[in-house]
């Protein structure tokens, strides 16, 4: 017969994961007559612990290239040929990343601290230009947060075990766990359900024209 003991753990407590959009709008060097693409790189980012949740700290560099007609080129001083250019900008962002608590709130967690990944790197979904030249670029992106704190958790213990006199008692407990690993192994067997992947999946960079 097992008792249940309380156990001081280190453990994931909370997690979270959102998707973000957001319009940046700029002036490139020279004012352009056509959008020829757009690229997002240099992503940085960070997360600190809030009360409510997780709020993100970043940035990112989003490189515009577009072409623009040059002045005084023609013999009249009229517009002449097209030229191309590129208008690199570094943003900064801060979002505010909710989680959920597995079990109590965030009280029950002891020394939290937060890590977060990026599931989806920014990229440029939309890119369009206003009739005063202004160059206006909707990114994306999205990330998943995990709150790590010391917490305290409930587990059964068999006494006696490994102690002097019950060595039978211990045989017993361990030939029981082989029989239900062995069983759950055999399930798995029959479900003939197996997942193949081949290669690594690769995400498409968005450029708009």
């Amino acid at each position: 017969m097992s008792a249940l003991r309380e156990i001081f753990v280190k453990a994931v407590c909370a997690r979270g994961k959102r998707g973000f959009a957001r319009t940046h709008r700029f002036r490139t060097k020279y004012h352009p007559d056509d959008l020829l693409g757009c690229r997002v790189t240099n992503h940085r980012y960070g997360a600190v612990l809030t009360g409510s949740g997780v709020t993100l700290q970043g940035s990112y560099d989003i490189h515009v290239w577009y072409a623009y007609s040059g002045v005084g080129d023609g013999a009249d001083g009229s517009r002449g040929k097209v030229h191309t250019g590129v208008s690199v900008q570094t943003v900064e962002f801060q979002e505010h990343l909710p989680v959920q608590y597995l079990t109590g709130g965030p009280g029950a967690v002891i020394n939290p601290e937060c890590r977060v990944a990026a599931t989806r790197q920014p990229r440029a979904r939309e890119i369009a230009l206003d009739a005063d030249g202004v160059v206006q670029v909707t990114v994306e992106d999205g990330y998943a947060a995990e709150v790590i704190g010391e917490t305290t958790l409930w587990v059964p213990v068999y006494g006696g075990v490994g102690t002097g006199g019950d060595e039978k008692k211990a045989l017993e407990l361990w030939e029981s766990m082989d029989s239900e690993l062995d069983d759950e192994f055999d399930d798995d067997l029959d479900d003939d359900e197996f997942e193949v992947t081949n290669g690594e999946e690769l995400e498409e960079q968005n450029v708009s024209h």
